[in-house]
């Protein structure tokens, strides 16, 4: 029998989502060694690492982190967090840090060893590694340029080297800037000598909580048993919730570009030859997974990141009459027709805009409320939710405009919407759960401001128009022409916004691979130590991350991600017998952004035969995919079959750099739906190979 050798929790999928105090009690029950949780991404945009800020509430922050210290503190292991105040930058460092400060003071932590670790670039680095053509690209665009480059903050992943390094010294809260989220989980267990291939794979499956369960949350916890067989079991400690050989493999596929390769600073991760399985009704495990150290640029490289800022901006949104509708000029965004995806909605087909609207006293109560609203109504997940990675797309970063109403009180708005038909069929009773989730974890916010929520779809169509300028007297007459444009022609009804000053607009500059050892070795990621008495932290040394190597090498198989698993025509010689809808063949149906350049959508089927006829329906090539998503079939990075969960998962590069001026979806989360809406044919052929599954 194997034996247990390392035990790690995952508190959630983003310090701020939340979680269940009493998930995080019951999976410390037993051996503990490390708990961790990743403390942002780049979903949301580049507004935080160019501003420095936080896009969670300080108080759900510092919640979460204070139940991850307080148990630490109790049980003595590592408490690592990464990506630290969202974008992983200096000042998002900073935040965090004032924030774990705090929580030091009031749990009376002492003498504990703490290690800062640094993900900031000086963009001149960058700049002589652009001149040197020394970049590489991850796809297509952004589009280098010195000038931006020099007014930008950049920051770079971090994979498991500093983070073990900051181990090994003996600290025992990790506070790191920009990091790989695998990274964050990886390398403790490679610092305890666990094969790299198991503790890779561990770590992407616990970097988003339990969003890898049944059902699956990012507001939960996850706990990984690895064992001396080279095996590792996922155990959710919430009752309520699964680990099934079909959602670790599922989720193995999810935010990554290829279903069975994964790119790190170190190497590749090979899934290939994974084997999923489950001992019992609730656990799930992973075993045979492999960890490679290629060729260039792997190892070693460091993906950059860079934002700055764009200008000001004004937003404004009215309502129409739906009868005004088609006056209006195709390229204007309007819930109910192209506020989802630049596409207009298909005919039969349905697209309503979800505005939230608040109203309070004080701005910091509309804000709150508006928030949380938000955040509540974009994760929820509810019974036979096939777009498990977000219920609604958003259009602004952030996502919320706050603004003074006439009479003196305070409002804040956030546009969205949606073309799924599962939400759609769901959105009354999803509503009323999260007004009782707040009710319940929040009351204060619900007594300290008001709400509304307006659907706007063909019925009750709204305008968002957004103007962005660096010179605020340019801003305000570019505005006023674009709003005119629209007022010229359609009278907006009661309730319009007119002129609203959002936050400033950021882009992405950077999205490259660093290659330059040197740098890497000797600049990036300077750890500092700090003994910590309460709120007092005492600096007590610095150092260098030490870097070896990780995984094998003559590694037999494809690691070639435009070849490995790409679905290939298939011959069909008899005649179509019928067809299937989509959605009634796929257990999840979802889009999300992998990185800032690439679109990729998992759909995971109900069983081996909707799998298998979908495959041998020509539907799913590089050309048929182009056609139905609307893209050129260069465009389309692959498409992709993955035996071990019965899942397809397509890759396109995205039609803009996420959180461009034109944006409809930040997150990528709601493209699905020209997939949704297929019809498979079905073929005599295809029926004779399933019946024998």
């Amino acid at each position: 029998m194997a034996n247990l050798v390392y035990r790690v929790v995952s508190a959630c999928g983003a310090l701020g989502y939340g979680y269940p105090k009493e998930s995080l009690d019951l999976a410390l029950k037993g051996r503990v060694d490390a708990i961790i949780s990743d403390a942002g991404s780049m979903d949301a945009g580049p507004y935080y690492l160019g501003t420095g800020s936080e896009y969670f509430e300080r108080d759900a922050v510092k919640l979460d982190y204070r139940h991850m210290a307080e148990a630490g503190n109790r049980l003595g292991v590592p408490v690592i967090l990464g990506s630290c105040g969202m974008a992983g930058g200096d000042r998002n460092l900073d935040y965090m840090l004032d924030v774990a400060k705090e929580v030091f003071a009031e749990l009376g932590i002492v003498n504990a060893k703490v290690a800062v670790i640094s993900a900031e670039l000086d963009p001149e680095i960058v700049i002589r590694e652009l001149k040197a053509d020394a970049l590489r690209s991850t796809g297509l665009g952004p589009e280098l340029d010195e000038e931006a480059l020099r007014e930008s903050t950049i920051v770079g992943q971090m994979g498991i080297h500093p983070l073990v390094t900051a181990l090994r010294s003996g600290a025992q809260y990790i506070f790191a800037g920009r990091s790989c989220d695998v990274a964050l989980f990886a390398s403790d267990m490679i610092r305890r000598g666990i094969d790299a291939g198991l503790a890779y794979h561990v770590g992407h499956v616990l970097e988003c909580g339990a969003l890898a369960c049944d059902p699956g949350s990012p507001s939960d916890c996850l706990v990984a048993e690895i064992y001396d067989d080279n095996s590792a079991l996922f155990v959710a400690p919430n009752p309520a919730r699964r680990c099934t050989s079909y959602s670790i493999a599922a989720h193995s596929l999810y935010e990554e570009s290829h279903p069975q390769l994964q790119f790190y600073p170190e190497g590749v991760l090979a899934m290939e030859k994974t084997t999923f399985f489950a001992p019992d009704a609730r656990t799930a495990g992973i075993r045979d997974s492999r960890f490679v150290r290629a060729g260039k640029p792997w190892p070693l490289s460091i993906k950059l990141e860079g934002a700055r800022r764009l200008g000001a901006r004004k937003v404004s949104l009215l309502h129409i009459d739906a009868a005004d509708l088609p006056k209006l000029p195709a390229d204007v965004l309007v819930y109910g027709r192209n506020g989802v995806q630049s596409r207009p909605v298909a005919a039969g087909q349905r697209e309503l805009g979800i505005i939230i609207e608040t109203t309070a006293k004080s701005e910091e109560a509309a804000v709150l409320l508006a928030s949380l609203l938000t955040h509540y109504l974009i994760h929820y997940g509810y019974p036979g939710r096939k777009a498990t990675a977000g219920n609604i797309a958003y259009p602004l970063s952030p996502n919320l405009v706050s603004f003074r109403r006439p009479n003196g009180q305070f409002g804040a708005i956030v546009p969205s919407g949606t073309r799924d038909p599962v939400f759609f069929a769901n959105y009354d009773k999803i509503k009323m759960a999260v007004i009782n989730l707040i009710e319940s974890e929040f009351p204060a916010a619900l007594k300290d401001a008001t709400y509304r929520i307006i659907d706007a779809d063909e019925t009750a169509p709204a305008v968002l128009v957004r103007t962005i300028d660096r010179d605020e007297a340019s801003l305000a007459v570019r505005h006023a022409a674009e709003v005119a444009r629209i007022t010229n022609l359609v009278t907006p009804k009661s309730g319009s916004l007119v002129g609203l000053d959002a936050a400033d607009a950021y882009e992405w500059t950077l999205y490259h691979l660093l290659r330059n050892e040197d740098v890497i070795k000797k600049i990036m990621f300077p750890i500092a130590y700090y003994d910590a008495k309460g709120a007092d932290w005492t600096r007590t040394g610095t150092a260098r991350p030490e870097y070896f190597d990780i995984g094998g090498t003559g590694y037999p198989g494809n690691l070639d991600d435009r070849t490995l698993s790409l679905i290939q025509p298939v011959s069909v010689s008899d005649h179509q017998v019928g067809e299937h809808r989509l959605l009634d063949m796929a257990v999840v149906i979802r889009s999300k952004d992998a990185g800032i350049n690439r679109l990729t959508f998992d759909i995971i089927f109900t069983s081996a035969e909707n799998y298998e006829i979908a495959l041998s329906s020509n539907v799913f090539t590089r050309e048929n995919v182009g056609h139905i998503l609307g893209v050129p079939p260069d465009r389309v990075v692959g498409a992709f079959f993955v035996d071990t969960c019965n899942a397809i998962k397509i890759t396109i590069d995205r039609p803009n750099i996420s959180s461009s001026p034109d944006e409809r979806d930040v997150f990528g989360a709601q493209q699905q739906s020209a997939i949704e809406n297929l019809a498979v044919p079905v073929y005599a052929q295809a029926l004779a190979k399933t019946s024998s599954l």
